[in-house]
């Protein structure tokens, strides 16, 4: 069995339904888990019971972990929505099966196929996540993040629950719907995760999550009864922006992206999902998209006010956007006089460098020159203990004669003192008189 988990308002319920539809049509065996973020949300799927789906309230998930609760009094609706993703996974992840995954799906997404070729490829992995895939000429916006929330899978071991762990804690001291150097909301703490958990892969194929800000070069076509993004079956679309303007006419919000309606994306991915989204909704009314298909199609006119309301957002956006830009230039201009000061600096200590540079050399030469004379003296002192050497021998060798001779004259000395003794006492013997 799979374990999926998800979350939404009222607002969004009806987007929720059909993501429970198509996971019943395509996904086998599995159990969604509802982070249900209202009462309206939670009454009417308690009233409609759906097979595989297992309430969570959010009171019960706020109850146990103080830090949603204190993240909640500092943030939009929006904001809170999106740091609640990480903690829903942390609360669930310890309760499946060891070694199996949890996986978050974003309410907005609608299977077209079977998620097992998704399964297959992460394999063992312990995370997976999904790349944005954005096209060239919309890799500006991968300074939001290179990887989309949609799809989120982390496995009940040490590597998915630590990550769990860490995305929850990061979420939860910062989850705001603002890009600020390497955060913006809960999506772009995910461009570090492939470095700092081992193990964690990146789905490539391209029919998972398909969306407005990669169907651009993308051909949509039917095979069988298969829907195909190029040559890739098409596992699931995710409905981002998709705006809901009165009499089942919806904005695909495609504009945003610079992504045309085509007839295959018109006809095979988004009618099929807006026929879903209609329900009990009045079926003689067919849901229809902007720009509609027929010219004439009387419900046009619902689309000015939301287009106006595009344009004011869009002339705000222009003028926050020039004064970004004026403060950019002056910042700019304050960065160019710094560095035309450190420039004039760098000429300066260049000058310095040359003079300090001479000097040495200076004092080089001088050196070599006191060497130079500091070995003279050096030979003059060896010549000259070598004839202290030779005068220590000589004066030895005078000593050692001067010994001798003393010995000698000592020794004469003594004969001398002998012979007067011997004739003091001859004298002595002698008769008086004789």
């Amino acid at each position: 069995m799979r374990h999926y988990c998800t979350y939404f308002d009222g607002n969004y319920l009806t987007r929720g339904l059909a993501l429970h539809q198509s996971l019943m049509r395509h996904a086998g065996s599995f159990e969604l888990t509802v982070l249900c973020m209202d009462k309206a949300a939670e009454t009417a799927l308690r009233k409609k019971a759906l097979p595989g789906v297992r309430l969570l309230p959010l009171a019960e998930l706020v109850a146990q972990y103080p830090e949603l609760d204190a993240a909640r009094g500092n943030r939009t609706n929006l904001e809170f929505y999106f740091t609640c993703t990480s903690w829903l996974m942390q609360h669930l992840l310890p309760g499946i099966p060891a070694g199996e995954l949890l996986t978050y799906l974003d309410a907005d997404l609608y299977f077209f196929a079977s998620p097992e070729k998704i399964h297959d490829e992460i394999g063992s992995a312990p995370i997976a996540i999904t790349p944005h895939r954005f096209p060239l000429s919309l890799a500006h916006l991968e300074r939001y993040g290179k990887f989309n929330v949609g799809w989120v899978s982390l496995r009940n071991n040490a590597t998915g629950m630590a990550c769990a762990k860490d995305w929850g804690e990061k979420c939860a001291d910062w989850c705001f719907n603002l890009l600020e150097d390497d955060r913006y909301a809960d999506q772009k703490y995910l461009d570090a995760w492939e470095s700092r958990f081992p193990g964690t892969i990146s789905i490539t194929n391209p029919g998972v999550n398909a969306a407005p800000w990669n169907i651009k070069e993308c051909a949509v076509t039917s095979k069988g009864d298969a829907v195909h993004i190029g040559p890739h079956a098409l596992i699931f679309y995710h409905f981002h922006a998709l705006v809901h303007l009165g009499r089942q006419l919806y904005d695909p919000g495609l504009h945003r992206y610079d992504s045309p309606l085509t007839p295959g994306l018109r006809d095979l991915v988004y009618q099929p999902y807006l026929r879903q989204l209609q329900g009990d909704a009045d079926p003689e009314e067919t849901p229809e998209l902007l720009p509609p298909a027929r010219a004439d199609d009387p419900r046009s006119g619902l689309a000015i006010a939301h287009l106006l309301q595009h344009l004011q957002a869009s002339e705000l956006d222009r003028a926050q956007r020039l004064s970004s830009i004026e403060e950019n230039m002056s910042a700019t201009k304050q960065t160019i006089d710094y560095l035309k000061k450190v420039e004039a600096d760098r000429d300066k200590a260049r000058a310095a460098l040359d003079d300090t540079v001479a000097y040495l050399k200076s004092v080089e030469r001088d050196s070599a020159a006191r060497l130079e004379s500091i070995h003279v003296l050096q030979d003059k002192l060896k010549s000259a203990y070598a004839d202290h050497e030779h005068n220590v021998a000589y004066i030895a060798r005078i000593h050692a004669e001067l010994a001798a001779h003393v010995s000698v004259i000592e020794g004469k000395d003594a004969i001398i003192a002998t012979l007067n003794e011997q004739l003091r006492l001859a004298t002595e013997r002698r008769p008086a008189g004789s």
